[in-house]
């Protein structure tokens, strides 16, 4: 039987803070949860790309990249590895009520290549269904989200992903987070600062927890 293939998408430009921290907990529940599992970490931030670049290399009549991304840079190779993996958990930081441009970027590519327009056909064709995962840091309180509509702006993003690839995206939001290791060297202060660091040490770790189940469900062998 061939090897589990999951991918860690970090979409924000910090490898090693909080939604890389919750990715890094995905991958170790993943490793733990079947022996049998390839693991790849990609930082999108490292990759030179770009969204979209309507070029329709993907929809033309007998073209070669009928049905795939025809657009070559960094992420060229890295989208079919991404839609022939069994398990994919993309992460971003919220700015400005969404997810990151990179990882907004790359899921242009992903997605439109699988939808296709031939009357009478099916209209995804992605070439498996693959079970995603969002892992999601915001600086706001899981009110003040609530209350901002956040969850609402994100769920074309889900809705997407889960209509091309099969599975309804799990998501795990991570609220209230520490911006910065130092909170002395910015103008911060309107931010309960104490209030942040309390609950970064008490919540925190229950996120990564979380992040790690998350990761061991979706790769545990099916009986």
């Amino acid at each position: 039987m061939a090897a589990k293939r999951v991918y860690i998408i970090n979409g924000s430009p910090r490898k090693n803070y909080n939604t890389a921290a919750l990715l890094h907990s995905f991958a170790e529940g993943a490793r733990e949860a079947n022996a049998e599992v390839e693991v790849t970490e990609v930082n999108l931030y490292d990759l030179h790309f770009t969204g979209c670049r309507e070029c329709y290399a993907c929809k033309l009549r007998d073209g070669r990249s009928y049905g795939q991304c025809g657009f070559q840079d960094d992420i060229t190779e890295l989208l079919h590895q991404v839609a022939h993996a069994d398990v994919v958990a993309f992460g971003s930081p919220i700015y400005f009520s969404e997810i990151t441009a990179q990882l907004r970027s790359f899921l242009e590519r992903l997605w439109y290549p699988f939808v296709q327009f031939k009357r009478g056909e099916r209209q995804i064709i992605a070439p498996k269904r693959v079970r995603t995962a969002f892992l999601i840091t915001m600086n706001l309180s899981e009110m003040a989200m609530r209350r901002s509509g956040y969850d609402a702006l994100l769920s074309p993003v889900l809705q997407w992903t889960g209509y091309v690839f099969g599975y309804e995206p799990q998501v795990q939001f991570c609220f209230d987070t520490l911006q910065y290791r130092d909170y002395n060297r910015y103008w911060a202060d309107a931010w309960d600062v104490e209030g942040k660091k309390r609950r970064h040490e008490t919540q925190f770790p229950l996120d990564l927890q979380q992040a790690r189940q998350l990761g061991y469900a979706m790769t545990k062998p099916s009986r």
